[in-house]
């Protein structure tokens, strides 16, 4: 190979590239707190459809038109707070996976988990099945855990059990992260939960990845934001193996610490970022990149430090060039001048290791984000974005309109 070769695609990735245009579309603005957005193909046209929990309901909108419609309306306790979604009878329709007694103090009692089933037509409401109790129940995925071809439901709580502000979080019991296989006959369970892991504390998100990305039928590993980083959790020789693959922010160890959100990016170069909010709920959007070694902690980079509460993280190729750009939900106000404000932001990488990004404010004060995703919503091949606001209590689409 030329010498020269890999210095100039070097150089190329340094050059800040053009950022995506972006038209918003608000389809939602009555909302109390839209804790959670979701995209899956409800109604299988083969399209995705939008899914958002807020407080006391649970609402679709159909794609293209985005026609609202209730799933569920005040049949669980106050908050809904997390959603997921699974063929979970196996009768080939979408069934949904809710967490709700959303009580974040509360570390003694409630948090459920349910199962949703669909009714005989579109418009109509939900049937609800339990599935389990956990305090602080706060967020839900499904993932082929043990690659054995069945997909289990991951419930993360945010604190442990008996825990308190007064021990910041850490006193009481550590988090139990669980996984529930799907029993025989989902409707009347048992649904048994198996323990993942138990000593970690105030675990904000979780997210699976492929063991190896090359084939995802292998299973997939997680990984958990906490107070104390970044970890990976796999399933490997009939036991579960845990990491630890960032620090955290930990200057204040006594307070707000660690990381809040977690994603992990790719690179068109084949390595890999993972993304963080720090600490948690925190101020800091921070990168980790691939060590050097093998074993070694992830390298860590402070993005952006000029937000307020960052509540929601994403990696999506928004340019079509293979790389994964960042996308950054920011739910509260730093100050009211322009960058500052809550909203959405997107990160282009410019480093070949995924050290380095500039940034775009997508969205500056119109949306106070509480979770946001992103998918190709109308098959023009270019990803777009969803968010969900808190205290403005709205939905947004950002069509990707290319650079």
């Amino acid at each position: 190979m030329n010498p020269l070769v890999p210095v100039l695609l070097a150089s190329l990735l340094t050059q800040p590239p053009a950022p995506c245009r972006f038209e918003s579309v608000e389809f939602e603005k009555g909302l109390t707190v839209g804790y959670a957005v979701h995209l899956c193909d409800i109604n299988h046209d083969r399209k995705p459809d939008i899914v958002v929990v807020d407080s006391h309901r649970v609402l679709w909108y159909e794609n293209p038109t985005w026609k609202p419609r209730t799933i569920l309306r005040g049949k669980t306790k106050p908050d809904n707070v997390c959603i997921a979604d699974l063929d979970i009878d196996g009768d080939g329709l979408t069934d949904l996976v809710l967490g709700a007694d959303w009580k974040p103090f509360n570390t003694r009692s409630g948090g459920t988990l349910h199962w949703l089933k669909r009714g005989k037509t579109l418009d109509e409401e939900w049937s609800l099945f339990p599935i389990g109790e956990e305090p602080t129940a706060h967020r839900v995925r499904v993932a082929d855990l043990k690659g054995d071809g069945k997909p289990a439901i991951v419930l993360g709580p945010l604190m442990g059990r008996d825990s308190s502000a007064k021990g910041n979080w850490m006193d009481g019991r550590p988090v139990r992260l669980l996984a529930y296989p799907i029993p025989a006959d989902p409707v009347r369970g048992p649904w048994v939960p198996e323990v993942i892991d138990e000593s970690l504390h105030v675990v904000h998100n979780l997210w699976p990845i492929p063991r190896d990305p090359a084939n995802p039928r292998l299973g997939f590993d997680l990984l958990t934001a906490s107070y104390g980083g970044v970890h990976r959790f796999a399933w490997h020789n009939n036991a579960w193996s845990k990491r630890q693959l960032g620090s955290g922010n930990q200057d204040t160890p006594t307070g707000k610490r660690g990381a809040s959100e977690i994603k992990l990016g790719r690179l068109k170069n084949g390595k890999t970022y993972l993304a963080t909010i720090e600490p948690w709920h925190g101020d800091q959007v921070v990168v980790y990149t691939e060590p050097t070694e093998p074993g070694q902690l992830w390298n860590r980079h402070v993005v952006d430090d000029q937000l307020k509460w960052g509540h929601a993280v994403w990696c999506a190729d928004l340019t079509g060039d293979g790389n994964e750009e960042l996308i950054i939900g920011v739910r509260d106000t730093l100050a009211e001048e322009p960058g500052k404000r809550c909203g959405v932001r997107v990160y282009y990488p410019t480093a070949p290791d995924g050290s380095k990004f500039v940034r775009q404010i997508v969205e500056d004060g119109g949306v106070a984000v509480e979770d946001l995703t992103a998918a190709d919503l109308d098959g023009d091949g270019r990803v777009d974005l969803v968010a969900v606001g808190r205290r403005t209590g709205n939905g947004r689409i950002y069509w990707n309109k290319g650079r």
